[in-house]
């Protein structure tokens, strides 16, 4: 609903004169929809009328050529309902007079340079117009609802002030402020690429849906793409897409992960009690073998230490480089180490797929029920389609890559919430420690704290911060015009801290997930949402046809980690530090001692 503003008629019978009676004929009105468009308060800042022929000075031929362009501006307004934010328009004409006056400026040296000078102020003259073209680009966009409100900044500043804004913590900050600003969608520009921030569930849904109608498409950045691989599901749409992950969904569906529990069992007991034998604090970096081993033994069914510490080695260097900014594989540079470890990685994922099928010939138990094993001897039932070899290492390479930095922040995400909420820890703890043995899949996904202890955890710090997407053809959101090629990131951050889904949102309360029934139940924290479904409400594994593969197996090891931890041992945490990259969580250190068994 719009304000009435208490403004003149068409008559002048009550307007502001210059120089003119109030029979006069009528003069300029600013249009009452340029009050919507240009934001609450201008009517306090603007020209009200102008009479047109009464103008004889400049200020007043200036004030008319403004009244025209807000009229301009009215009628585009009229077209659509999507507003445009006063602050995002005088941004960009701010930033065209700058880059102006620095394209004159440049210029006038021009013509008095030589050599290496004249060079160099050509190629900044260049540099300056092309900046101009784009800032005219931008406005025309803001102009025509190609672009949602939001804040660009200049090249380069914008950049470190991103970073700055992510490794000081106050990222959450940045985007509740720009949500009550902007609403929950807006653009933002991070190394010179312009993306549309999409955080709202109703915004979520609509790029989910898009997803589904193969309207969007994976839109990872050029040295993601190069690092994980042409084969990997992760890097791959439509069709090709569909293929991939009917040969891959069922060996990663609920009923079939718990093939791996007793061998992810007897790798969690052994790990845990190596880590209890030390008798000191346990960094969670441990975490990150912790999650290769887990991978390795449910691959290959066995684990070969030597090839674990190997494939964690190159892993750490091949993560190093999705924080690239080129794609150039010059000698000595951090991507280009990157590429060799992806490389080595490869190498040793070929080998292993020669032993084990060497060893577990089709049909044998190994070959049922491990990953690599389906991978290798599975089918499209629809067209009795088998994976290539290159597309086998690819995704195991990529399976590696979803689960390993990811489990790593889970877990050590968990056991700091718990250890700054007693309650939440007796309770876990109390829960886990009436669970029977041995372990079984359906005790540990009916345990309503324990998975509302993970739930919240989440919520509250989700791994994977947020993801992207690209329009494949023009797409229409509220009210705003999509052209093709227009790039989508969708922030699980901000969807997980709404504060019209969740209550108190940026306090963790494990209560917040649990059953009605239940004896800890609390109706007041109670977000109505259930977190199994994940939709856009809470969207930790994304959503559409890219919804994460390795859900059901992430979920099994967070259950299994926490409840033997916490079932066998007493566990202290300490020196909690708040990390971003590679993903998003806490890094602490942890200490345990075995509880004497009732």
């Amino acid at each position: 609903m719009h304000r009435t503003h208490d403004r003149p008629d068409d008559s002048g019978s009550s307007s502001a004169h210059l120089g003119r009676s109030p029979s006069s004929s009528p003069v300029g009105v600013i249009a009452p929809g340029t009050y919507r468009i240009l934001g609450p308060g201008y009517e306090q800042c603007c020209l009200r009328t102008v009479d047109f022929r009464g103008a004889r000075t400049t200020a007043h031929r200036l004030r008319i050529r403004t009244t025209n362009l807000i009229r301009q501006l009215d009628t585009m307004c009229k077209k659509t309902a999507a507003p445009i934010v006063l602050s995002s328009l005088a941004e960009h004409l701010v930033k065209l007079a700058l880059y102006i006056v620095l394209a004159k400026a440049v210029r006038s040296a021009l013509g008095s340079s030589t050599g290496l000078t004249w060079v160099f102020n050509s190629a900044a003259t260049l540099l300056a117009l092309k900046m101009i073209k784009g800032e005219l680009g931008l406005l025309m966009k803001r102009l025509t609802r190609r672009l949602p409100p939001g804040y660009l900044g200049f090249p380069i500043v914008r950049d470190v002030r991103a970073l700055v804004t992510i490794f000081s913590g106050k990222l959450m900050d940045q985007l509740e402020a720009s949500r009550q600003n902007y609403g929950t969608i807006f653009t933002s520009v991070f190394f010179g690429r312009t993306n549309i921030t999409a955080g709202g569930q109703e915004d979520l849904n609509w790029l989910f849906i898009n997803d589904r109608k193969a309207l969007t498409e994976i839109a990872w950045p050029p040295n993601i793409v190069m690092l994980l691989g042409p084969g990997a599901v992760a890097n791959q749409s439509g069709k090709y897409h569909r293929v991939l992950r009917r040969l891959l969904e069922p060996y990663f569906a609920p009923t079939f992960v718990t093939n791996y529990l007793k061998v992810m069992d007897e790798t969690t007991l052994a790990d845990l009690d190596d880590w209890c034998s030390t008798g000191q604090f346990v960094s969670s970096e441990e975490f990150k073998m912790y999650a290769l081993r887990l991978f390795y033994a449910s691959s290959f069914g066995r684990i070969d230490e030597s090839i674990v510490a190997t494939l964690h080695d190159d892993f750490k260097i091949w993560i190093s480089g999705f924080f690239t900014f080129t794609t150039l594989r010059i000698s000595g540079t951090s991507f280009d180490k990157a590429m060799k470890a992806r490389d080595r990685i490869l190498d040793t994922v070929d080998k292993l797929i020669d032993r084990f099928t060497e060893e577990n010939p089709e049909g044998s138990e190994r070959a049922e029920n491990t990953i690599v094993g389906r991978l290798i001897y599975g089918k499209d039932k629809d067209n009795n389609r088998v994976m290539s070899r290159g597309e086998m290492k690819d995704n195991i390479l990529n399976l590696i890559f979803a689960g390993h930095d990811t489990t790593y922040a889970s877990i050590s995400t968990l056991l700091h919430h718990l250890s700054q909420h007693k309650d939440a820890y007796d309770a876990l703890q109390e829960e886990v420690t009436s669970l029977t043995e041995p372990l079984n899949a359906s005790d540990l996904k009916n345990a309503p704290v324990l998975n509302s202890c993970i739930h919240e955890s989440w919520r509250v710090d989700p791994p994977v911060p947020g993801s992207f997407r690209k329009a494949v053809k023009e797409l229409e959101h509220k009210g705003y015009i999509f052209e093709k090629g227009t790039v989508f990131n969708y922030s699980i951050l901000m969807a997980t801290s709404d504060s019209s889904l969740y209550k108190d949102h940026r306090t963790y309360n494990f209560r917040r997930f649990l059953p009605k029934d239940h004896k800890l139940y609390v109706a007041e924290i109670d977000s109505g949402i259930d977190p199994i479904q994940g939709r856009s409400n809470y969207p930790i594994f994304g959503g559409g046809t890219h919804v994460c593969l390795g859900k059901a197996f992430a979920m099994l090891e967070m259950r299994l980690l926490a409840a033997r931890m916490l079932k066998h041992y007493d566990v202290d945490v300490r020196n909690s530090e708040k990390v971003f990259l590679p993903v998003n969580g806490w890094r602490v250190e942890f200490k345990l001692t075995r509880r004497k068994q009732l």
